[in-house]
């Protein structure tokens, strides 16, 4: 088949355009044709070979009139290029199929705002129109979700079809498992951090930082009482300006225990040297971050409306309830830190679960629901 992947834009360490790649040279080797269709391609490395790079240049001042724009241009795109499936990792209209990263926009939207300011702004109206184009009970768009709370947003919100749904497993590289020689990847990445032995290393890992709670970290991790805060670092990774971070991390005196480093390519390492993850996000639908970090056996502390919420839990990581309390995030990580051993237990369960789940499957069965929608499966 000749398949078109629509997205926004692509960078290296975006969860979603990690899922995207990574379903493409899966659909690459089943034999199918690939173009990536994008505004930038934010990246020094090419797309792997036989996969076709489609840009359309940003059109618009604006994030929601950009997107606007390469809503109409893909139409027309698609259209002209005879495309059998067209595979959307952004909400636009016309997809045959979409990869849904995130959760509910119109949900939302509106835990966070009257209904009436949200009628004023064109930021809202436009992206709730392409998700309504998708998730509309008249819409014949198939959804790959990541978990089912997710889907039953969708289907509260919009009435849409539980049949339209395929429920995707985790799908994180390979290359995340534990390797054999995990405690002396440990220890050299360790020592390249400065962080001696006898620390405690705590890390976050995300583009969004507002999203996903760095905020929130820096707070709680300045609330420590005085003989844990001297003994515990906080290295934080993300492709994203931290400007506004840094200057809250001088604020709360956190100067030389806080290290932003930017996008990465040594994840695993680093999670292999940190002794907890931290994630407590605003929004989460699932989370790939949570298990690469279970995965390499490092235990992991994330909120409740994380869509991976339950591997944490189950891996023996700490969930912290709904609704989110920052006094009792700053509690629960001083209890955590404070009891001697505690992070050695929670590292031993969590490489234990790691090394029997199967997190890996994701891009296949994506290509596996491609291949079926074809078939007239759905409709």
């Amino acid at each position: 088949m000749r398949l078109l992947f629509p997205i926004f834009r692509y960078f290296p360490h975006g969860g979603l355009q990690s899922d995207m790649l990574r379903i493409a040279e899966a659909a690459l080797r089943r034999g199918h044709e690939v173009t990536i269709a994008t505004m930038a391609w934010q990246s020094e490395d090419a797309p792997p070979d036989g996969i076709v790079l489609k840009l359309f240049p940003a059109r618009g001042l604006s994030n929601h009139a950009r997107a606007k724009h390469f809503a109409a241009e893909i139409g027309a795109f698609a259209a002209a290029g005879r495309f059998d499936r067209v595979v959307g990792f952004n909400r636009l209209p016309g997809l045959d199929l979409y990869f849904a990263a995130d959760n509910c926009f119109a949900k939302s939207a509106a835990a966070r705002h009257p209904k009436w300011v949200l009628a004023l702004l064109p930021r809202y109206r436009t992206f709730l129109a392409l998700e309504r184009a998708v998730f509309a009970p008249e819409s014949k768009t198939r959804i790959l979700c990541l978990t089912e709370r997710q889907k039953r947003e969708f289907v509260e919100v919009y009435g849409t079809q539980e049949a339209r749904f395929t429920l995707l497993p985790p799908g994180i590289s390979p290359a995340h498992r534990r390797p054999e020689n995990a405690e002396e990847v440990r220890a050299a990445k360790r020592a390249e951090l400065g962080v001696a032995p006898e620390e405690t290393l705590l890390l976050e890992v995300g583009s969004g930082f507002r999203t996903k709670g760095v905020d929130r970290t820096l707070e709680a991790f300045a609330a420590l009482p005085e003989e844990l805060l001297r003994k515990t670092k906080l290295f934080i990774a993300g492709r994203e300006s931290s400007r506004k971070f840094e200057s809250l991390a001088r604020r709360l005196n956190l100067a030389g225990r806080v290290t932003f480093g930017g996008g990465r390519d040594d994840v695993r390492e680093l999670m292999l040297a940190a002794d907890l993850l931290v994630h407590p996000a605003r929004n989460e639908a699932a989370g790939n971050v949570l298990v690469e970090a279970i995965a390499a056996g490092t235990p992991v502390c994330c909120t409740e409306n994380c869509g991976f919420s339950g591997y944490v839990a189950e891996s023996g990581g700490m969930v912290l309830p709904g609704p989110f309390d920052q006094a009792a995030f700053a509690a629960k990580l001083a209890e955590l830190l404070s009891i001697p051993g505690r992070l050695d237990v929670m590292r031993q369960q969590c490489a234990e679960y790691g090394r029997n789940a199967d997190f890996y499957r994701r891009p296949e069965a994506a290509v596996d629901a491609i291949e079926e929608a074809a078939h007239g499966a759905i409709h």
